[in-house]
C-alpha cells in the first residue's frame, strides 16, 4: 500500500528569495532563513495557497505555539531551526499518513463501500454530483482534471475538508460553514518570509486554549478526528459535534466529510493541476454522507464573526463584489451597528502585538458560495495602521463614520442612475449592484489616503475635520463621476435628458446634504425658523 506522510515529504511549493521553486516539507519552512528565505507560498492555485497557509499555522498552533509573548516576540524574527520544528511535528507523525493500511489524513477510518468518484470531485470549483446528472456543467467542464498528483491532492483533499460546501443531503459544510472568509496578518518588507506569516497569525499556547474547545479533551482523535472512527450525524443514530466535544485544536482539522482516496489504481503522467510529472496520479475517491456536524458556538481564530440575536457567533463569508475598504468594519476594527467583530489573530495584534514603526495589512480571503455552487473565489490586502491607544476610540469612531458615509452615497449613485434609467424606476427590478463594486473600488486608494490623513491629524491633536470634508468631496466627485458615464447607458425606450439632468441635480444634493454632514461629524446647514422667517417677510412686505 502506497505511503506517503505529510511531515516526511516534500510536497508544499514555495518560492525562495533568490525566485527559485522548490517543494519542501512543512519543517523546511525556516531553513537558509538568514540567506535565502522562503518568502511565499507558490501553489497552482490561489484556494490551494489559502488552504497550505492554513494547514501550516494550523500545524504550527497545534504543536509549537509559543507559551508567551516574550517567546512569540524573540522567534519572529529569530526562528527555530528546522530540525527543532521536524521534531515538534513528529509527535503529530502519525496522523499525516495520506495513505496506508491505517489511519489516513483528512479521510474516512473506514473502507466505504460506494462508488468511485472521479478526482475533480475534491475541487469546491468544479461541478457537483446534482450538476452531473442534470448535465448543466456549461461553463465549467466535467473532467476536465482526471489525475493529480500527491502534492495537488493533499492539498484539494484539505480545500474540502476546511471550506466544505453544501452538497446534498448528509454532505456537511466545514466547521465554519460553506466557503469561509479567512483574514490573515501579513508583514511589512522587513517580515515578509513564509515564517513571518505563519508566526504573526499564531497565538500563544494558553490564549488557543481558552479562545473554543474543550482543553480536557486530550486524546488524539480529539483533535485529529481520521485517527478513530467518524463521528457520524444521520438524524436517528448520530450526533452533533460541538466544542465541548472536541480539543481546541479541532478548528483547523475537522473533518466534514466522509472521504476515503481511491490509491489502489493510479496513473502516471502529467498532473492536470500543477503540469509535474508523477507515476502516483490520483484519479479515483469514495465518498459518503453523514460525516461530522459542527453545531454550537465553534470560534476560528482566522476568521471575522457576526452575532445572532441569540448571541451565537456566526462566521463571515465572501458576498458577491468581493472584498474592498467598506469590510474594513468588521475586519479590522469591531461593527457595532452589525454586531461584527475581526478574528481573534486580528484582535490580539491589534491590542497587543503591533509595533508603531510595523506597516502590516491584512489579508482576506475565501469562496463566495451560492449553497454548494462556487461563485468566485476572492481575496485582497489592506493596511493595518498603528494608532495611540489615547485616540483609539476617535479613530474608530471616525473611520466608522467615513464607511457610513460611503455606504449612503454609493446607494444614492444607484437610486440616481436608475432615476434616470426609467421612468418608473421602482418597477424595475434589474441587477445593478455592479454600481456598488465600481463606487468601492474607483474610492478605494482615496479611502487609504484619508486613514493616514485621519492618523496624521488626531496625532497631532487636530479634529481632523478638513480630512473628513476632503473625504466627503472624494465620494461625492466619484458618485457624480459614475452618475455621469451609467446615466445614458439605460433602455433606449426611455431616455429622457429631462429627467437625467433632475436626477444628477439630486443626487449631488443628497450626498451634500445635513445628513451626509451629520455621519461624518461636519457643521450642518441651520435652517431657518419658520417663525422668524415669516415674521422677517412680513416686514419686508410692509417696507
Amino acid at each position: 500500500m502506497i505511503q506517503f506522510n505529510l511531515i516526511d515529504e516534500k510536497w508544499i511549493p514555495v518560492r525562495r528569495h533568490d525566485g527559485s521553486e522548490i517543494m519542501i516539507t512543512p519543517w523546511e519552512v525556516t531553513k537558509e532563513f538568514a540567506d535565502n528565505p522562503i518568502v511565499s507560498l507558490n501553489a497552482p492555485r490561489p484556494d490551494f495557497n489559502g488552504a497550505l497557509i492554513q494547514f501550516l499555522i494550523g500545524l504550527v498552533q497545534t504543536v509549537a505555539a509559543p507559551t508567551n509573548r516574550i517567546e512569540w516576540r524573540q522567534k519572529l524574527n529569530d526562528p527555530p531551526e528546522p530540525e527543532e520544528l521536524k521534531a515538534a511535528f513528529m509527535t503529530v507523525h502519525d496522523a499525516f499518513e495520506l495513505g496506508g493500511d491505517g489511519p489516513r489524513f483528512m479521510q474516512d477510518l473506514e473502507k466505504l463501500e460506494t462508488e468511485d468518484r472521479h478526482i475533480d470531485g475534491l475541487l469546491i470549483d468544479m461541478p457537483g454530483n446534482s450538476t452531473r446528472e442534470k448535465n448543466t456543467d456549461h461553463f465549467i467542464k466535467r473532467n476536465t482534471v482526471t489525475c493529480i498528483c500527491f502534492s495537488c491532492c493533499a492539498t484539494a483533499l484539505f480545500a474540502m475538508q476546511t471550506n466544505a460546501p453544501a452538497g446534498g443531503a448528509g454532505f456537511r459544510t466545514s466547521l465554519r460553514g460553506g466557503g469561509p472568509l479567512s483574514t490573515l496578518i501579513v508583514g511589512d518588507e522587513r517580515h515578509n518570509t513564509l515564517w513571518h506569516l505563519l508566526w504573526l497569525n499564531v497565538l500563544q499556547g494558553d490564549q488557543f486554549l481558552r479562545s473554543c474547545g474543550n482543553a480536557l479533551r486530550t486524546a488524539k482523535a480529539d483533535s485529529f478526528p481520521w485517527l478513530a472512527g467518524t463521528r457520524t450525524s444521520e438524524s436517528k443514530t448520530g450526533t452533533d459535534t460541538t466544542p465541548e466535544d472536541a480539543y481546541p485544536t479541532m478548528v483547523f482539522w475537522g473533518m466534514p466529510r466522509r472521504i476515503r482516496l481511491n490509491l489502489d489504481s493510479l496513473n502516471a503522467g502529467m498532473c492536470e493541476i500543477c503540469g509535474k510529472q508523477s507515476n502516483l496520479l490520483v484519479n479515483r475517491y469514495q465518498d459518503k454522507n453523514y460525516g461530522m456536524n459542527f453545531a454550537g458556538a465553534w470560534l476560528h481564530p482566522l476568521s471575522p464573526y457576526s452575532y445572532n440575536k441569540d448571541g451565537l457567533p456566526l462566521p463571515i463569508h465572501a458576498q458577491p463584489g468581493g472584498v474592498s475598504y467598506r469590510h474594513w468594519l468588521g475586519f479590522v476594527q469591531e461593527d457595532s451597528s452589525n454586531q461584527r467583530v475581526p478574528a481573534f489573530i486580528v484582535h490580539e495584534f491589534r491590542e497587543s502585538r503591533q509595533q508603531r514603526d510595523w506597516q502590516f495589512r491584512l489579508w482576506a480571503f475565501g469562496y463566495d458560495m451560492d449553497n454548494m455552487k462556487a461563485r468566485c473565489w476572492y481575496e485582497a490586502k489592506m493596511p493595518l495602521l498603528q494608532i495611540e491607544t489615547s485616540l483609539r476610540e476617535d479613530y474608530k469612531h471616525y473611520v466608522s463614520s467615513m464607511i457610513t458615509a460611503a455606504v449612503e452615497i454609493s446607494a444614492n449613485v444607484k437610486s440616481a442612475v436608475k432615476k434616470a434609467w426609467f421612468r418608473h424606476p421602482g418597477d424595475k427590478n434589474g441587477d445593478i449592484s455592479f454600481l456598488d463594486n465600481i463606487f468601492w473600488q474607483n474610492t478605494e486608494s482615496a479611502f487609504y489616503e484619508a486613514l493616514h490623513g485621519l492618523k496624521t491629524a488626531l496625532e497631532s491633536s487636530n479634529d481632523a475635520m478638513e480630512n473628513r470634508k476632503e473625504w466627503l468631496d472624494s465620494l461625492c466627485r466619484e458618485a457624480l463621476k459614475i452618475f455621469d458615464f451609467q446615466a445614458w447607458e439605460g433602455p433606449i425606450e426611455d431616455a429622457d435628458p429631462k429627467r437625467v439632468v433632475i436626477a444628477r441635480s439630486e443626487l449631488a444634493k443628497f450626498n451634500r446634504s445635513n445628513k451626509i454632514k451629520a455621519l461624518l461629524d461636519l457643521p450642518v446647514e441651520q435652517k431657518p425658523n419658520d417663525t422668524a422667517a415669516k415674521k422677517a417677510h412680513r416686514r419686508k412686505t410692509l417696507r
